[in-house]
This record gives structure tokens, C-alpha cells and sequence, in this order.
């Protein structure tokens, strides 16, 4: 606990820029929070609200899926751990709600991270009706 509520005080994020990799959205965060930031998977665990098992096997398929290292030049736009926390939603549709949320339209946020139109499209749909069943 100790340990995630410092995280969000600090309010640190992913740059928008790493989300353009050519792996899945918890690929790319794990990898991130593992390579960029020397989280410890016991921390990246507590973040994300997954398993380590899940973490580990995440981490060793994006490493062998991605070799390169991320793009963190775009730093205009900051996506917050905290968000990841919630399982209710998928990493995806977390991602697309948060810049949902401020204002960006559904085109933006296909260019920002780099997927197609309708992939973002139907994600922000799902988060809706999943939304509507609080």
C-alpha cells in the first residue's frame, strides 16, 4: 500500500510516445516500468494489481517479441500508472478512456498510440457499456 500510494503521489506516468511499440499495451507497460523505471516486479505487481507470475511471463514474451528499446521523446502527454489498477477494464480500454476523458477524440487517440480507427473505437465502445454496469 505504502509503496503504491507514493507512486500516485508523484503522479508518474508513461509517456504517450512508449504506446507506438509493436507490442500489447501490458507488454509495453510492464517492459517500461521493468527496464525504464527499475521497478521491481514485486512493485509492478502492486501498480498493475496482477499476478507476478503473470508479470514475469508478460516481460519475458515482450523481451522476445521487442528488442528495440521504447521511444519516451513525447512526453506532452503522461498516462498514469493508477489507472492500470482497476481489472474491471482491460489495459486498452484504459488507456483510451483516460484520453477520452480529456477531451481527445477517438482519431487522436488512434494516431497517439499508434492503432487503427476502429480497434479504438470499439475499445472505448466496450469501456462504455461496461461503464453503463456499475
Amino acid at each position: 500500500q505504502e509503496i503504491f500510494s507514493k507512486v500516485l503521489k508523484e503522479k508518474k506516468g508513461i509517456p504517450i510516445s512508449v504506446f507506438n511499440a509493436e507490442i500489447s499495451c501490458l507488454e509495453i507497460i510492464v517492459r517500461y516500468l521493468r527496464d525504464v523505471e527499475k521497478f521491481s516486479f514485486k512493485k509492478i505487481s502492486k501498480i498493475l494489481n496482477r499476478k507476478l507470475s503473470t508479470l514475469y511471463t508478460t516481460y519475458q514474451k515482450s523481451n522476445s517479441k521487442f528488442k528495440d528499446s521504447f521511444d519516451v521523446s513525447d512526453k506532452s502527454i503522461i498516462i498514469p500508472f493508477n489507472i492500470f489498477s482497476e481489472r474491471k477494464y482491460s489495459v486498452l480500454e484504459s488507456i483510451v478512456a483516460y484520453l477520452k476523458n480529456r477531451n481527445y477524440s477517438i482519431a487522436q487517440i488512434s494516431n497517439l498510440l499508434g492503432k487503427n480507427y476502429n480497434t479504438i473505437k470499439t475499445v472505448y465502445r466496450r469501456y462504455t457499456i461496461k461503464n453503463e454496469w456499475k
